[in-house]
This record gives C-alpha cells, sequence and structure tokens, in this order.
C-alpha cells in the first residue's frame, strides 16, 4: 500500500449528521431535569439541616410568664440528696421548661455561656451524652446564661449542637444552685434530688460516672 493509499483527503472522512429525532432531544430534557430536580432536593436538605435549632422536650403543665428560680436562694451550697430547686424557663424552639415537670426522668442541668471557654470545650462531650442517652429517659437541659437569644441559638447552629436550650436572661438560677460560675453541672434522679454534679469541665468518663451514681442511688 502507498503512502497515499494510506491517507486520505479531509473531505472523505466526513459524516453526513443524522437529523437529531425527537426522542433524542426529549430524552436529553428529562435527564436534564432529572439531575436539576435532584440537586435543588439535595440543596433544600442541606439548607433547612443548617437552619435547624436545638432540639426540644415537651412539658406538659407548664402555665406561667414568670421564668427564673421558684421559691428563694439556698444559703448554702447543695448537697448530695438535696432536692433540686425549682425553675421555670423559656426554650428556644419549645414551650417553657419547669424542672419539677421532670420528675420520673433522670435530668442532667448544665449552666454554660458562649462567651465562656471552659463551656465552649466542655460542649463536644456534653452533646455526646445527650446523643447517647436521650432514649433512655434522660433529660438534658443546656441552661444558658445572659446570652442574646439570636447568640445561643447561632452557637448551637455553628457547632452542630441539638440538646434542648434553656435561657435564663435574668442569671438567677444558678443562685438556687449556690453554683460559682461556669460551666457547672448537676445530676437529678427520678424523684428530683441531686445525686451529683460537677464544678468545671466534665469529660465522657466524668458524665458515665456521674450517671451511674445518679442511676445507683436514686433509680432509673
Amino acid at each position: 500500500m502507498t503512502t497515499a493509499d494510506k491517507n486520505l483527503p479531509v473531505d472523505s472522512l466526513e459524516t453526513t449528521a443524522r437529523p437529531d429525532s425527537t426522542a433524542a432531544r426529549l430524552g436529553r430534557f428529562a435527564i436534564g431535569s432529572l439531575f436539576g430536580i435532584t440537586f435543588m432536593v439535595l440543596c433544600f436538605i442541606m439548607l433547612t439541616a443548617a437552619l435547624k435549632g436545638p432540639d426540644t422536650i415537651k412539658v406538659d403543665g407548664v402555665n406561667t410568664t414568670n421564668f427564673g428560680l421558684i421559691g428563694t436562694p439556698r444559703e448554702e451550697r447543695l448537697k448530695t440528696g438535696d432536692a433540686a430547686p425549682d425553675f421555670v424557663l423559656a426554650q428556644l424552639g419549645g414551650e417553657p421548661v419547669q424542672l419539677s415537670k421532670l420528675l420520673g426522668k433522670t435530668v442532667l442541668i448544665n449552666f454554660w455561656a458562649s462567651w465562656c471557654a471552659p463551656c465552649r470545650e466542655e460542649m463536644p462531650a456534653i452533646e455526646h451524652f445527650y446523643e447517647k442517652y436521650k432514649a433512655q429517659n434522660v433529660v438534658v437541659l443546656a441552661v444558658n446564661l445572659k446570652d442574646t437569644d439570636e447568640i445561643a441559638k447561632s452557637y448551637f447552629k455553628d457547632n452542630n449542637l441539638k440538646m434542648p436550650l434553656l435561657m435564663d436572661r435574668t442569671g438567677l438560677v444558678p443562685g438556687g444552685y449556690r453554683a460559682t460560675g461556669v460551666p457547672e453541672s448537676y445530676f437529678v434522679d427520678v424523684n428530683g434530688k441531686v445525686r451529683a454534679f460537677s464544678i468545671g469541665i466534665m469529660d465522657d468518663k466524668q458524665l458515665e460516672d456521674n450517671l451511674q451514681a445518679t442511676w445507683a442511688a436514686g433509680g432509673k
């Protein structure tokens, strides 16, 4: 075969394009539409997740316009076995929560604030504890002190925290517990009695130990 036989003129390589059929156009349109709809659905799911606030807890029978500590502040620190001071606080995204309405559940009360560096360090462990035990009759109440609603909710959203968020706008509830600062946490048994407490940061093991001590003393 000669060189001339191997090299064809460009014109000889051209083929006549077939007319685009209606079925082919409809097929491409359907595929494009499917991808577009899928993309929009994914964007909606991501946006909904990003805007979702903290989880809420429903407490029946709370009917008050007065938020804060119920009763007078204690003159001395709480001891294990003491009744947990009652309070009513606003819940972001939900109805007000009154502690005494949670009898029959184990409750972890965590006093915190977004401006408190140790609180921020502790929050992932508290959230992990919440996710682990929320289906086991354990309630976690993250009681925020003096942040605005917007700051507290933004902090929860930015850090993907889902535990119920209560707002103590006056900062008086910790006084009922004779709390000395934040973070500070109290474990309340099913009968409303304090069974363990922690001053400062708790890690996963301390949270677990305090819960087990609460269950051992007051039941589940």
